[in-house]
């Protein structure tokens, strides 16, 4: 045995370190312990096992991912402890740097050694370790040496997250006992489990039960009781979003109770699909549930008599068996149980059963909503991570109302050797912090702090490599040049390892801001941060995290994810026309509601598109029409895809534009399957697409009250109570009351009583109550859907949850639509997906019957595809003119010439 195997088992036995950490492995050596310790974050934890809450969890960062600045804050805050509350002496203590760049981990061993046997550190019970030399003292000095060249090993921040980084088990234990499913409850299905599929439906429902319950504890034995003892933003800290939640899911229950009865055709998955948008606010109450638990222990330490108040609450509530910061996690350990329910019933759900591709959905939504969570959480973390940067750094130079976050993720830093070409050759030392956008070059002080130099705009940089020389002792190093020459910096590492890591981290950094996907594709995307939850425009899901979520097209306004830039859908669709928000806003990639676009059946490979066949033109087409491609006799046209019989999509080889085509135009003379086409020019057709307008007012509806599914028109009171009574909590309507006279009226089931509440109107505004005004009817439902009609009316604790044509006639596949009269057939343009029950999704080439253009002056128009009936916007289509044939009608207005025949000249002026 060797000194650092007698550290490692006094770590165990400290239960700083589990019993079967990768130290006590065979093979183990001391690069495995050094690893373990290099960020400080176990060293901070150890503090605490000995001496509960020595260290401030605010101190230190619990994944510093190997960023030199957070890892040394870390190792700088035990140090700090160990002389302060321990009693070390400075000539017992180790160097930052001799643990974090491995320059003398004997020293680091030897604190370690003097800490285990401090008075202090013995009251815990744990007989500490001394320092001895089994081994020829060269052996610490040859070890050490070999250590700081494990530095450039990739496998040296592997094992970073692994002690520290797992689920806290008291939360779990607090969850179970609250939520779990026991197969002595009484079942509230109405049928007994006769499978392990119906016992996994029983668990969803009952554990769905539990929580609620445990939701209304929450509120009815800690909220309301503690909003006496609390200011309202103490209140609004420790309760965050607790009302929100508990009404979500009373509906989100019903839902699922409703699905699991014979009566009723909703499915399970579309109860999940239904409440999907309703659970992204657990992104903001994950991320908030630190700073709650802090504002109780702060109250609870500074306040005896809310301290004393908080512990009657507890007894009352459970016996005094959980704290209240305890159950304010068990929100967070809910929503991320949905997937792994999911999972297990769609496991027992044969594939051949109606709902299993509607459950495999859900549950790609519901890891997808999970995903979002956790990133959501970490950039909260990294937010504070680079505020605390900022701060550390005197004298910043950031241009007015801008702070380092605008600059995006912290991606690298540390020291560097920089020569600027300017600056007569002079090598400085130069502590140095790229963020996605910039890179800050400062001078480095005592502890955590640094003074500002320079910083330089990344995009007007490249990195030119240069080979080692052996020769050179700075010989690891390469330039960063400006991209109109006019200065350049030679930087040096003191690895070729370290040398790579850098030239990835600035190659990086240059991609994000300019990704080389981006030349595929004809958007003019930039890195951008989407205020509100925001869906990808290619793969529909969330777009995770808080800031700079993705890229943003500075044409059309779709965002994506950074992956799917090369197969999002052309940057010439027309913007859609605003719709309907659900309770998300059902908000897409722009700022204003727009719809998420799926991946087409054409959608390309890596961003570029190939061609099945080539063709060649017979004679020229001149088309006015947006979504068709002009050309000239014998131009040759590459076939993308054929839609149908007599319409292709292609592609111009001669202007690289792309569109629908006529195949009566051209003759086909390749029919290879593969053919690779050039990467495409701008599309010259996209400058005369027409936008449509969009409306001054984010979240403005433009759809007549009549489609939106919670308006029943002229009804008063007993007839919305008739309606309403024996539907779920939170079902409502809005109505026109003729007694009133033509006056609008909200009607809501609340608990089983419905509830009648006049809206009224002054000075231009409706109100319910005068304290919040709204410029339109649309406006003032969709705020009470997402906050509590307690604003205006007390005691009534619940928000605008179910529109009551969703909870009572289920909109499937147009069932619910009356039968309008066609006026017309159009082409669809451009993919459609829908986002609302009331939508009709469109695929490029479909036809469409149009049964309705009432809604043109606000960019909409209602038809029908088979079966499917629902609103479209009118500029994704092409009107078919009337009396045409099937040919004839895919085969939309333009001007022949140069060749064209008598009979196809005729049918162009039909």
């Amino acid at each position: 045995d060797v000194f650092w195997r007698d550290c490692a088992d006094w770590l165990i036995r400290c239960q700083a370190l589990p019993a079967d950490h990768r130290v006590t492995w065979p093979g183990a050596k001391m690069i495995d312990l050094a690893n373990t310790l290099r960020d400080g974050v176990l060293l901070c934890q150890l503090l605490n096992k000995l001496v509960q809450g020595c260290i401030d969890l605010k101190e230190m960062n619990l994944r510093p991912q190997m960023s030199e600045f957070l890892c040394l804050k870390n190792i700088r805050a035990f140090l700090q402890t160990c002389k302060n509350v321990f009693n070390l002496q400075d000539t017992d203590l180790f160097k930052p740097y001799m643990l974090f760049e491995y320059g003398d981990f004997k020293q680091v061993l030897h604190t370690l050694s003097v800490l285990s046997r401090s008075p202090i550190a013995e009251e815990s019970g744990v007989a500490g370790f001394s320092a001895r030399s089994p081994v020829s003292p060269e052996y610490y000095n040859d070890e050490a040496f070999n250590l700081e060249d494990a530095v450039n090993n990739e496998a040296f921040g592997q094992f970073g997250e692994y002690e520290y980084d797992t689920l806290n088990n008291e939360d779990e234990d607090i969850y179970e006992d609250l939520c779990a499913f026991r197969r002595q409850q009484v079942p509230t299905t109405p049928a007994a489990p006769l499978e392990k599929r119906d016992y996994c439906i029983k668990e969803l429902i009952e554990t769905e039960k539990n929580y609620i319950e445990a939701l209304n504890m929450i509120t009815r034995d800690f909220m309301r009781p503690l909003k006496d003892f609390l200011s309202l933003e103490e209140h609004e800290i420790v309760f965050k979003h607790i009302k929100e939640l508990a009404e979500t899911h009373t509906g989100f229950h019903a839902d699922l109770h409703k699905a699991c009865t014979s009566s009723h055709h909703m499915k399970i998955s579309e109860c999940f699909m239904r409440w999907k948008d309703k659970f992204i606010i657990y992104g903001d109450y994950c991320s908030n549930l630190p700073r709650a638990q802090e504002q109780i222990d702060e109250l609870c330490n500074k306040k005896q008599l809310v301290n004393q108040y908080i512990i009657s609450c507890q007894q009352k509530a459970n016996d005094g068996k959980f704290k209240l910061r305890d159950l304010l996690s068990v929100p967070m350990q809910r929503v991320l149980k949905y997937h792994l329910l999911l999972k297990e019933l769609l496991k027992n759900t044969s594939d051949t059963h109606e709902d299993y591709d509607g459950l495999d959905k859900a549950l790609q939504t519901m890891l997808d909503l999970a995903h979002y969570i956790n990133e959501v959480k970490r950039d909260n973390e990294t937010l504070q991570i680079i505020e605390d940067i900022q701060a550390s750094i005197t004298d910043v130079n950031l241009p007015e109302n801008m702070d380092l976050k605008d600059y995006g993720r912290l991606l690298k830093d540390g020291e560097l050797k920089i020569k600027s070409h300017e600056d007569n050759n002079k090598i400085k030392n130069r502590y140095i912090f790229i963020f996605d956008r910039v890179m800050l070059m400062c001078k480095s002080t005592k502890g955590e702090q640094y003074i500002y130099k320079s910083a330089l705009a990344l995009c007007d940089y490249r990195v030119d490599n240069a080979p080692s020389n052996s020769k050179m002792a700075t010989r690891h190093h390469w330039y960063l040049v400006h991209i109109k020459n006019k200065t350049a910096y030679t930087m040096y590492a003191k690895t070729e390892e370290m040398k790579e890591k850098w030239i990835k981290a600035i190659e990086k950094a240059l991609d994000n801001i300019s990704p080389a996907m981006g030349k595929r594709t004809d958007h003019k995307f930039e890195m951008h941060t989407f205020e509100v939850p925001t869906y990808c425009s290619d793969c529909s899901k969330l777009l995770p995290g808080i800031f700079y979520q993705g890229y943003k097209c500075t044409v059309c306004g779709v965002g994506v994810h950074k992956t799917c830039i090369a197969t999002v859908r052309s940057c010439g669709a027309p913007s859609l026309p605003p719709r309907p928000n659900s309770h998300l806003g059902s908000q897409s990639s722009t700022d204003e509601p727009q719809t998420p676009q799926r991946t087409s059946a054409d959608s390309s490979l890596n961003g570029i598109r190939f061609s099945i066949s080539v063709a060649k033109a017979k004679q020229t087409f001149i088309s006015p029409t947006q979504g068709y491609i002009s050309f000239a006799v014998g131009d040759v046209i590459e076939i993308l895809r054929k839609i149908k019989s007599c319409t292709w999509e292609g592609r111009v080889q001669r202007t690289g534009e792309e569109g629908l085509f006529s195949a009566a135009h051209v003759e086909e003379l390749d029919k290879r399957g593969s053919y690779e086409c050039p990467a495409p020019l701008p599309n010259n057709h996209q400058a005369h697409h027409h936008q449509l307008p969009h409306q001054a007012r984010d979240g403005y509806v433009n759809l007549n009250l009549e489609e939106y599914p919670w308006f029943a028109g002229v009804m008063e009171r007993d007839g919305a109570t008739n309606l309403l009574e024996r539907s779920p909590s939170g079902t409502f309507l809005l109505r026109i009351s003729a007694k009133q006279n033509g006056g609008y009226a909200i009607s809501i089931n609340f608990d089983s009583q419905v509830k009648h509440m006049r809206v009224c109107y002054d000075n231009g505004q409706f109100y319910l109550s005068e304290t919040k005004m709204f410029q339109s009817i649309v406006e003032l439902v969709n705020w009470y859907e997402t906050h509590s009609l307690a604003e205006s009316f007390q005691g009534l604790q619940i928000s605008l949850l179910i529109p009551f044509k969703n909870a009572v006639h289920p909109i499937s596949n147009g069932s619910t639509t009356t039968a309008d009269a066609p006026v017309g057939e159009a082409i669809a343009l451009h993919n459609f997906q829908r986002t609302a029950d009331s939508m009709l999704e469109l695929v490029k080439g479909d036809v469409v019957t149009i049964l309705s253009k009432a809604g043109e002056e606000k960019g909409w128009w209602k038809g029908q595809i088979d079966q499917r009936v629902g609103y479209f916007p009118f500029r994704y289509v092409q009107e078919i003119l009337p009396g045409a044939s099937v040919c004839q009608r895919e085969l939309l207005p333009g001007t022949i010439t140069e060749g064209a025949s008598s009979s196809q000249a005729k049918l162009q002026s039909a």
